[in-house]
């Protein structure tokens, strides 16, 4: 997963029953999206140690694409979360207002790449070289 400063982060969210591993992927009851901010960027780069997580919580963030039968649960409000889990392991929590309900997100293998522009460096030498 490559995470880049001020673009999204796009994460199905299904609602936490018995059934979640029987559920479609491709079929979400709806996504979060959240804003990659250089701080959120930060807390995303660390991996914690086994057998422990990190939670980012979010005051910033967007619902889109939710089922019309969870409107009415979401109207009263809610909160999301970001876990980091060892390796590093990427995936969302939003709890309803109010609600017993859960929505949680697949986790995802992610290992943040970052462009340290040395590729551009060993282009500019070739280039040099070429031309003596």
């Amino acid at each position: 997963m490559e995470l880049q400063e001020n673009t999204p982060l796009i994460l199905p969210l299904f609602l936490l029953s018995d059934d979640l591993e029987s559920r479609d992927i491709e079929r979400p009851d709806m996504q979060l999206s959240v804003n990659l901010t250089a701080e959120l960027l930060a807390n995303l780069c660390q991996n914690p140690a086994p057998e422990q997580s990190i939670s980012i919580p979010l005051e910033r963030y967007e619902l889109k694409d939710i089922e019309a039968s969870y409107t009415d649960l979401l109207a009263s409000g809610h909160h999301a979360q970001l876990l980091l889990n060892h390796g590093p392991v990427l995936s969302a929590v939003l709890s309803p207002s109010g609600a017993e309900a859960l929505f949680v997100s697949p986790p995802v293998d992610m290992m943040p790449t970052f462009d340290l522009g040395l590729d551009d460096d060993e282009e500019e030498n070739s280039h040099e070289q070429s031309a003596n």
